[in-house]
């Protein structure tokens, strides 16, 4: 187009030359006008000048001129705004100057600061700052629209932001001093609290830093005490770094599977606040949330299901003892009573993640292995409740001293004769359930030709005896 253009104003410039060349000129002209008009100096005639000037050189400025607009237009558009590519680049250049932007990928919302208070906490971008954005970008010069600050800050011109990344990815060296353990001492100095906690803590990190892809951190410190004000959930919300505080919740509802799934992927540490209030009926669900390692669901208007991996770690306080009611899954708290009231002072985080970090790079195991979980068994042994069914087979069996005599009897034997004495209090315990709590007690099987069989002693002050 431009050429083109160049190339009409050449040929109007060369008819101007002509033009003037003809009328300089005092060679006769020969032609019929010349003889009628009976002009003596021989000139074109006015009429002819008047034909060249008035409607070919016009009609060819007028084009050109056309053909320029026609070009300004192309380069501008019809609003006679810049073109859309150099308005977003002067838009870009103009709003990253005022401001830092980033895209969160766990919360999927473009976040900005501005570039004069570079301590300011980074906030979600509303309406109302885009709105703010366009404005700011008119008043400077920049004929823009919403749609246009909108379409830039929602796209990937944005730098993405992962806030558990970022933050394990910019930590300092280590300095070689041991925090894991002068934290974990401020709860228990039992040395499988202390074993138990470190390995957990482990567990967060490796969640933090994406390496836990094949096994999840299955396992959640429970903080146990008999008395309110031990301070158990602040010291669960002090694990959390000062930058990643927008990621711990307090308040986990188990009635929506989807919904939990969504906290995994979203939250780094999740505290089952007052752990008592979860009934046993729900035990299942929540142990197979925290084996989770992959999290698939449905996010809110979207019609496919989202795949991602699982960032939050466990941790959860009670103010009652007996808080386990079934021990095979009692391995996945490790319970420990607080011993007083808790310190509470925020650790140095940048220098604990930065050990744990060191760890994990070192080799150290994040998981409990098949021992350490029998250990935490063991030691959950007092935080037990006791299930009814237990209770009464405690009442009316016991296991038989070395050479005391004993009677066998299998699963089945012992729930009909529960449950003949005991209807009521038997009342949705079956034979199945029933054979779970004597392996959880320890009680061995003997294999017969009858079939696998418990030998036991029946109590004789048993009122059912």
């Amino acid at each position: 187009m431009k050429k083109l253009v160049e190339n009409l104003l050449s040929w109007c410039k060369k008819s101007m030359k002509m033009r003037r060349c003809v009328g300089k000129s005092t060679a006769p002209v020969t032609g019929q006008s010349v003889g009628q008009t009976g002009n003596a100096e021989g000139v074109l005639p006015s009429t002819a000048t008047e034909t060249v000037d008035e409607i070919v050189l016009p009609a060819a400025v007028e084009t050109a001129g056309m053909l320029e607009t026609i070009d300004e237009k192309a380069a501008f558009g019809k609003s006679g705004r810049k073109k859309p590519e150099n308005m977003l680049v002067a838009l870009q250049c103009f709003l990253t100057a005022r401001y830092d932007f980033r895209y969160n990928l766990l919360t999927e919302q473009t976040e900005y600061r501005g570039k004069e208070v570079p301590d300011e906490e980074y906030a979600m971008v509303a309406q109302r700052d885009l709105n703010t954005f366009c404005l700011e970008a008119r008043s400077g010069g920049i004929n823009c629209w919403d749609k246009d600050v909108s379409r830039l800050l929602h796209s990937r011109k944005v730098e993405n932001y992962h806030p558990f990344l970022h933050y394990m990815s910019h930590l300092p060296q280590w300095d070689g001093v041991d925090r894991v353990t002068s934290l974990a001492v401020r709860i228990s100095r039992k040395p499988m609290w202390v074993k138990g906690f470190h390995r957990w803590m482990l567990g967060v990190a490796a969640q933090w830093l994406g390496q836990a892809q094949d096994c999840a951190n299955a396992v959640a410190p429970m903080l146990v005490s008999r008395e309110q004000g031990k301070r158990k959930s602040s010291f669960c919300k002090i694990l959390m770094p000062k930058e990643l505080t927008p990621y711990y919740i307090d308040k986990f509802d188990l009635t929506s599977e989807s919904g939990c799934e969504q906290k995994l992927s979203l939250f780094g540490l999740i505290n089952m606040d007052e752990f008592d209030k979860y009934r046993a009926g729900q035990m299942p669900a929540l142990k197979n949330l925290m084996q989770m390692t992959t999290l698939t669901f449905r996010r809110a208007h979207r019609p496919a299901f989202s795949h991602l991996p699982r960032i939050a770690s466990f941790i959860g306080t009670s103010n009652m003892t007996d808080l386990l009611t079934d021990p095979t899954g009692s391995r996945r708290f490790l319970c420990a009573e607080v011993d007083g009231k808790i310190d509470c002072t925020p650790p140095d985080h940048a220098q604990l993640f930065a050990q744990l970090k060191a760890e994990l790079a070192g080799g150290e195991r994040y998981w409990f292995s098949e021992e350490e979980e029998k250990e935490i068994q063991h030691s959950n042994r007092n935080f037990y409740k006791m299930p009814a069914e237990q209770e009464l087979f405690l009442r009316c069996f016991r296991m038989p001293q070395e050479g005391e005599l004993s009677k066998p009897y299998t699963t089945t034997d012992l729930f009909n004769y529960l449950q003949k004495h005991y209807p009521a209090a038997m009342r949705g315990v079956t034979p199945n359930r029933l054979g779970r709590m004597m392996v959880a007690l320890g009680i061995q099987r003997v294999h017969t030709e009858y079939g696998n069989v418990y030998r036991l002693v029946k109590l004789k002050d048993s009122s059912a005896a």
